[in-house]
C-alpha cells in the first residue's frame, strides 16, 4: 500500500528534429479497493508502467518543437498522468504524480542555442554600443576644440604682452631722442625673440626627457651661430629707415 516511485529515462526527438533525453518520475501505489487486481493482474507492474511511459512520451514529444517542449512541460506531465491512470486503474494501481524532472538536448544543440541567443542579444546591444562610441567621439572633439581655443587665447595674450614689453624697451632706448624704428627691425626683433623661446622650450624638453638637471639655451648651436644671432640683435635698431614707424605705434604691429 506504500507509494512507490519509478524513474524512467526516455530518448526521443522533437518536431524540429532535435534529439533529447527526458527523465520522468512516476509515483504510484496500489488501489485500496482493488488489492486483488493489483496483486494478481500483473507479474511486473514497473515494466508495464515503463512501457506505457515510453509509448506516451515518444508519441507526444515528436509533435512539438524543442522550445514548445520546454514551455509545455506541465501540460505534458498532466497528459502523461491522465493516460497512465487510464491504463493502470484496471490493474488496481493509482498514479499519484507524474513529473518530468529533466529535459536534456544534445550538447551540440545546447551550444548552438546558446550561441544563437548570444548573437541575438549582441545584435540588440550593437546600436547602444555605437551610440556610446559616437558620444565619446563627440565629447573628445569638443574637448580638443575647447583646448585649442584656450591655447589660442593664451598665445594671443602672450604676443600682446611681448609687444608691450618690446614697446617699453624701445621707448627706454630712444628716450629723449626723436627717433623712429623701421618695421623690418621690429619684425626681426619679434622673430628673434620667438626663436629664442622655441630654442629654450626644445632644450628644456630634451633635458627633462633625459633626466638631466642642467639646462642650456643654445643646445644645438655652434659658436658662429651664436655670434650671428648677437649681431642680428644689435642690428635690429640700426637698419635703414625705410617704411619707418614711430615707437608709439609699435604695439599696433
Amino acid at each position: 500500500m506504500r507509494v512507490r516511485q519509478l524513474d524512467v529515462d526516455c530518448e526521443t526527438k522533437s518536431k524540429d528534429h532535435v534529439f533529447l533525453r527526458v527523465h520522468i518520475s512516476i509515483q504510484y501505489q496500489a488501489n485500496a479497493t482493488h488489492l486483488y487486481e493489483s496483486f494478481y493482474s500483473l507479474a511486473n507492474p514497473t515494466q508495464q508502467l515503463t512501457t506505457h511511459i515510453l509509448d506516451i512520451i515518444r508519441s507526444t514529444l515528436p509533435q512539438l518543437d524543442l522550445d514548445d517542449i520546454f514551455s509545455s512541460q506541465d501540460i505534458i506531465a498532466l497528459e502523461l498522468h491522465r493516460s497512465l491512470n487510464g491504463s493502470m486503474n484496471q490493474y488496481g494501481y493509482v498514479i499519484e504524480h507524474s513529473l518530468i524532472t529533466k529535459i536534456s538536448p544534445n550538447e551540440h544543440v545546447k551550444t548552438s542555442m546558446n550561441e544563437m541567443e548570444a548573437s541575438r542579444r549582441m545584435k540588440l546591444t550593437m546600436p547602444e554600443k555605437a551610440e556610446a562610441v559616437r558620444i565619446q567621439a563627440v565629447k573628445d572633439a569638443e574637448a580638443r576644440a575647447e583646448r585649442l581655443y584656450l591655447n589660442g587665447i593664451g598665445v594671443a595674450r602672450e604676443r600682446r604682452e611681448i609687444a608691450k614689453g618690446m614697446k617699453d624697451v624701445a621707448s627706454n632706448i630712444l628716450d629723449g631722442h626723436d627717433e623712429v624704428i623701421c618695421s623690418k627691425g621690429v619684425m626681426d626683433l619679434l622673430l628673434l625673440t620667438q626663436y629664442m623661446d622655441v630654442i629654450t622650450d626644445l632644450g628644456g624638453a630634451r633635458k627633462r626627457k633625459s633626466e638631466e638637471s642642467s639646462t642650456s639655451l643654445f643646445v644645438n648651436h655652434m659658436p658662429e651661430t651664436v655670434s650671428q644671432l648677437s649681431a642680428q640683435a644689435r642690428k635690429c635698431f640700426g637698419t635703414a629707415r625705410v617704411d619707418t614707424i614711430k615707437v608709439e605705434n609699435l604695439l599696433d604691429l
